[in-house]
């Protein structure tokens, strides 16, 4: 008896291993998205990534509180000049924190933000323009300023 639970033991848990592998094979899912709160990031239908409504969003309604940090724009060079917002001077610009530079531009947006000064430094605040669905890709716009510079 004893030595059929010397084989028996060790075979219950190689069996048990490979059963957990092949069930989490099967259950894992790849995502295409990166999802937090009530925006996830995937492929946009006007360029690159771009931020979606996962639910539906009412007008008004803050999307989403992006912490940031003020630089100067020589800070600022290459791809990333076209990620930030402008500061509070002409030189200054804003990192802007979590999914707020990944919003794309439109002429008649459904987003807007303002700057917020806090106890840990500037957010930029992203609310709904008016009632989005889910499945809406958000937009807000750049600004004059910003097409004049590019």
């Amino acid at each position: 008896m004893d030595n059929n639970l010397i084989v028996i033991i060790p075979a219950l848990l190689v069996s048990g291993i490979l059963l957990g592998i092949v069930i989490g094979i099967f259950l894992h899912k790849k995502s295409s998205s990166i999802k937090r709160g009530a925006v996830a990031i995937k492929a946009s239908t006007i360029s690159g990534r771009g931020a979606f409504a996962t639910e539906n969003i009412k007008d008004g309604a803050i999307i989403e509180r992006c912490p940031a940090l003020e630089v100067t724009n020589r800070d600022i060079g290459g791809e990333l000049v076209n990620y930030v917002f402008y500061g509070n001077s002409e030189t200054a610009r804003l990192v802007v924190m979590g999914y707020g530079m990944l919003f794309n531009h439109s002429s008649t947006p459904n987003v807007a933000y303002y700057r917020e000064d806090t106890e840990l430094g500037p957010e930029m605040i992203l609310y709904a323009l008016r009632n989005i669905r889910k499945g809406e890709e958000l937009f807000y716009n750049y600004g004059d300023d910003w097409w004049t510079t590019r």
